[in-house]
């Protein structure tokens, strides 16, 4: 799994370590938040598959921990996926898949920009007609 613009990623057997860059330290920890809500909230609001799993992160974005994805993951296999709706914030490029078991899942769906991030919350909550999803409890801003 390559670093990204904005994290570093560290593999440690089975799981990934994702850390701000020095460079990039704000939106490296938007795009862990954000990778945390998708996880927590609304994966399991929308029944999305396509996620690879956060094992753990802080609610301040310094770390992220997630199960960790192989390459090689084609296009093609991209493509393939089942259609979510509302889509998930992954791109279409073959280096943010992996594969877990015979499974491909998205390893990067994170979103660097704090208003981008609330630009998606209140797409994905037009869905909810009035119900709102939880985390743990507390509201999050990304």
């Amino acid at each position: 799994m390559p670093a990204g613009v904005y994290r570093r990623v560290f593999v440690c057997g089975n799981i990934v370590l994702k850390i701000p860059r020095l460079r990039h330290f704000l939106e490296g920890m938007c795009s862990n938040r954000w990778e945390r809500e998708m996880w927590q909230i609304w994966r399991p609001f929308f029944g999305w598959r396509t996620l690879c799993p956060v094992l753990s992160g802080d609610p301040a974005g310094f770390l992220l921990i997630m199960s960790r994805a192989h390459q090689p993951v084609t296009q093609m296999d991209i493509v393939s996926l089942p259609d979510a709706y509302p889509s998930i914030t992954a791109e279409c490029k073959p280096e943010d898949y992996g594969r877990l078991a015979a499974r491909v899942v998205a390893v990067d769906y994170g979103l660097p920009d704090v208003q981008l991030a609330r630009d998606q919350r209140a797409y994905y909550r037009s869905f909810t007609a009035g119900e709102k999803p939880h985390f743990n409890g507390e509201e999050q801003d990304v």
